[in-house]
């Protein structure tokens, strides 16, 4: 049975989808409606000339384009691909590369004027609902079913080949909180472009046929309270929340509403780059007045290439941290588990496995460890993707000859279940992008002289467990790490926290750059003395004056880069890296420092800093 399979058995169904856009407009079909309107689509792709095996890229606003779309493309064998929208340079840039990895691909949008920004193939969605009904294509379980693009860098994209039968297998897989005889309702505003949302969220309520209710994510970051409101109005019982999410939360402030009932919530899990335990808390301890039950929050592990589903805690248990020694920790040794004290290291367990993988520790040659052993993490199962979409079919798939996927994330066991201790080498996750540090250490490098050495990383902060990015290097001038931290900042839009200036480069044993020690170090508190320590966000003055230079000042504070880097025509988005949790910090601010209430809606039209600065004073 693959995924074809299991959408056909809903043509009848009267369990209902709910949409919630971005506009605000909601709407509830039957899935027996979704099935008629998609064999419509499918209608519409067939008559544009689309057949089995060709390439969709989605660029729809809409959710429920994006679900009627991917479903006509399922019945007819095509294979389709969820991009977020290409609405900035950053986006479009990556839009593009998609296309370039891609052989012969089709846009399929429902943007008026992207005609504009592509010359590739493109189909309105507006045209593709008008058609007579399609003719459904017979697929196997090994054919492709869609491509799941990993978060970007400027590096070629990493599309995912999920089959039909990994499609099918994902949903089952991510079932296994489902209670007995319980018709689970699932709530969503997690995107549909990642594997978390798609998967865990639509896929898993579609295998079942449970009802369901997705939430544009821009409806979320508009009123993050909303998502609230709408778990009890839906009576959700199952729901996810990206780490982001739940700060954003916080940080706006959870509204206290009697009206609000989340005591139906019994599983919400949690996901992203890290999971911090300080956030999960204080989230449960302000939402448990308005029913939201203690441990509902469930930490999880997943990936593009398996799926989503990977290691979850289970319904019943409350979240693991496991503590260990800082000292001697190394690719395939023992880890020494103590209590938790100031020279010890704490990370958070993701549970136990999903049902239909397996999952070992391996050491540098790929010696399977036993558990407390510290190693990469590789999987197999009948989740795990195909292989990486190339045009070369003769291209590296990904998979070893007995089907192990490497992850590149370092973990171990303990007590049977799995943790994540951090991603290996090349690969770091800022807000949810993956960058190579190649590509950081190459555009930082430039600001500096070839003899010197500059190595990025990325490490937790011992008082509040976020992620921080760090530079290290052998020079003796703490400017170029003021160099090469803004050079970094402007080019990729990312925060550097910290430049630490080291006597020496550690290596491994193989004469390779040993990243894992200078993480460890800078966790273990090494590089605590300001000799060595060098905050990066706060050096350079501005050359801004007046209000320019105020404006200036309290977006570096928030962005934690410099001030020098921000300029008049500077956007606070698409040049700077700033996001809508940013934003809604900077707002509080400013409308504290200067007793008044802003638009919110209206400052999104004046993300520049002269913009901006011009609208604070008209007020």
């Amino acid at each position: 049975m693959n995924i074809q399979e299991a959408f056909k058995k809903l043509k009848t169904s009267n369990v209902t989808i709910t949409y919630l856009e971005a506009d605000g407009q909601e709407f509830t079909q039957t899935y027996a409606t979704l099935f008629e309107n998609a064999i419509k689509v499918l209608g519409g792709y067939q008559s544009c000339g689309l057949k089995k095996g060709s390439l969709l890229v989605f660029q729809l606003t809409s959710i429920q384009a994006q679900i009627t779309c991917f479903w006509a493309a399922i019945l007819g064998g095509m294979v389709p691909s969820i991009l977020p929208i290409a609405q900035d340079e950053k986006s479009r840039t990556y839009l593009k590369s998609v296309l370039t990895v891609l052989d012969n691909p089709v846009i399929i949008s429902d943007l008026e004027g992207i005609t504009t920004l592509f010359e590739n193939n493109l189909v309105m969605f507006r045209t593709l609902v008008e058609s007579p009904p399609g003719t459904i294509a017979s697929v196997i379980d090994t054919d492709p079913g869609m491509i799941q693009f990993t978060s970007g860098t400027s590096s070629d994209p990493k599309g995912a080949v999920l089959t039909t039968k990994n499609l099918l297998e994902g949903g089952i897989a991510s079932s296994i909180i489902v209670r007995k005889n319980v018709q689970e309702r699932y709530l969503s505003w997690l995107p549909l472009s990642h594997c978390f949302g798609f998967v865990g969220y639509h896929l898993v309520p579609i295998v079942n046929n449970f009802p369901q209710y997705l939430m544009s994510p821009m409806q979320f970051v508009k009123s993050p309270n909303r998502w609230l409101e709408k778990l009890a109005q839906f009576s959700a019982t199952v729901t996810g929340a990206a780490l982001f999410g739940i700060e954003l939360l916080l940080k706006v402030g959870i509204k206290q509403q009697r009206a609000v009932d989340l005591s139906t919530v019994y599983i919400c899990f949690c996901g992203g780059e890290d999971v911090n335990p300080l956030s999960l808390t204080a989230f449960e301890a302000q939402t448990a007045s308005m029913g939201w039950t203690k441990d509902t929050l469930k930490p999880a592990y997943g990936l593009s290439e398996t799926t989503m589903g990977v290691a979850y805690t289970p319904y019943g248990s409350s979240f693991r941290m496991d503590y260990f020694l800082g000292s001697g920790i190394s690719i395939g040794e023992k880890l020494f588990f103590c209590d938790p004290d100031d020279d010890t290291l704490g990370r958070m367990s993701v549970g136990v496995l999903d049902a239909c993988n397996e999952v070992v520790i391996k050491d540098l040659d790929g010696n399977v460890l036993e558990p407390e052993y510290l190693g990469l993490i590789h999987i197999r199962g009948t989740n795990v993707m195909q292989r990486y979409y190339s045009k070369d079919k003769n291209a590296p798939t990904g998979l070893d000859e007995n089907g192990w996927f490497n992850t590149g994330d370092l973990g171990f066991f303990r007590n049977d279940w799995l943790n994540i201790f951090g991603r290996y080498k090349d690969i770091i996750i800022v807000n949810g992008e993956n960058y190579l540090v190649s590509d950081l250490e190459k555009t930082g490098k430039q600001a500096l002289s070839d003899t010197i050495n500059l190595i990025v990383v990325q490490g937790k902060d011992r008082i509040t467990q976020k992620n921080c990015l760090i530079l290290f290097s052998d020079s003796k001038d703490p400017q170029t790490l003021t160099l090469a931290g803004q050079a970094i900042s402007a080019t990729w839009q990312i925060p550097t926290s910290w430049g630490i200036i080291i006597d020496e480069i550690p290596k491994t044993t193989s004469g390779k750059i040993n990243r894992l020690a200078l993480t460890i170090a800078w966790e273990n508190g090494d590089y605590q003395d300001y000799d060595q320590a060098i905050p990066l966000g706060n050096i350079s003055e501005s050359t801004l004056k007046g209000a320019y230079q105020e404006m200036a000042n309290y977006w570096a504070g928030i962005l934690k880069i410099s001030p020098a880097l921000i300029g008049l025509s500077s956007h606070f988005v698409y040049d700077l890296g700033g996001d809508s949790l940013g934003l809604i910090d900077l707002i509080q601010q400013l409308e504290k420092a200067y007793a008044l209430k802003m638009n919110t809606d209206q400052i999104r039209n004046h993300l520049t800093l002269k913009e901006m600065t011009d609208y604070l004073k008209a007020l």
